[in-house]
């Protein structure tokens, strides 16, 4: 353990210029060397590896969350590893990003060479992509060279990110609010009690969002018995009460089954492309 500490803090010391190239180049070169090795390897024996793998990366984590204080005369030894073990997975999860891209770049690159219907969405992707990658990577490989960075790529920058993927990320989201409105009006279709109380529920809440609502019933007293029939009133209950406990609800029954897939992940019983290819 006092070799992985030591291992952990040098790895995550500061470096510059030829150091700082060399580490990346070794870890490179450890994990092309690991993953050809595994790909080398009888695939019953590579289900075994990796089972072994995750199932120990799943047990220092719940090891050491449960571990306080010392058990059986032995202190919390795994704790300190948490730091560094972490910055290792964040450097595994950045290479699943880069998987993305390579297969992004496949499957776009494939359509294009084919002339498939709809290819010249494929090569706007290509022409996006190393756009908003030179504007934000120049300025930055000069800043770190000692040169000023120039303006021009910034002002590129600017264009293509606050210009273009904002504006194109908001027109995609509102495109959401139809499809709300259409899965709305298939839900609250009056066909039974339940629906029948959900559109009563939603109609309250909604009126009394709306000044047309709250002056529906203003002539009410604001304190006292009656307030409570205010329509303002009743929609604060309706979200803080029945409302709230539902979200509550589904919440847990999420995390349970959060719970589940992550035991089924980590005690390898999830089945998938991998796992079934031998």
């Amino acid at each position: 353990m006092d070799f992985i500490l030591y291992l952990g803090k040098w790895l995550a010391s500061p470096r510059h210029g030829l150091a700082l190239w060399l580490l990346i180049a070794g870890g490179l070169a450890l994990g092309v060397a690991i993953f050809l090795l595994l790909r080398a390897t009888p695939g019953r024996y590579r289900k075994l590896i990796v089972m072994a793998v995750t199932f120990l990366a799943g047990l220092f984590y719940i090891a050491e969350f449960f571990w306080s204080g010392t058990i059986f005369g032995v202190e919390n030894f795994l704790s300190p590893a948490v730091q560094p073990l972490g910055d290792v997975i964040m450097v595994v999860g950045s290479f699943t990003l880069l998987l993305g891209v390579v297969n992004l770049v496949a499957i776009h690159a494939k359509a294009i060479r084919a002339v498939r219907p709809g290819w010249h969405n494929s090569l706007a992707f290509f022409i996006a992509m190393v756009a908003i990658m030179a504007a934000g990577l120049i300025p930055y490989l000069q800043e770190q060279s000692g040169q000023k960075g120039s303006q021009s790529w910034t002002a590129v920058y600017q264009i293509l990110f606050n210009g273009m993927l904002a504006p194109l990320g908001a027109t995609m989201f509102s495109l959401v609010a139809f499809y709300i409105v259409s899965a709305s009006y298939r839900a609250f279709r009056i066909r039974s009690g339940e629906a029948t109380l959900m559109m009563l529920a939603a109609f309250l809440v909604m009126l009394g969002m709306v000044p047309i609502g709250i002056y529906l019933t203003h002539w009410l007293p604001e304190t006292g018995a009656l307030s409570n029939l205010r329509l303002e009133r009743i929609t604060q209950w309706i979200l803080t009460g029945p409302n709230a406990a539902a979200q509550r609800a589904i919440a847990f029954g999420i995390a349970v089954g959060g719970l589940a897939m992550a035991l089924r992940i980590w005690l390898s019983l999830e089945k998938g492309s991998f796992f079934d290819k031998q």
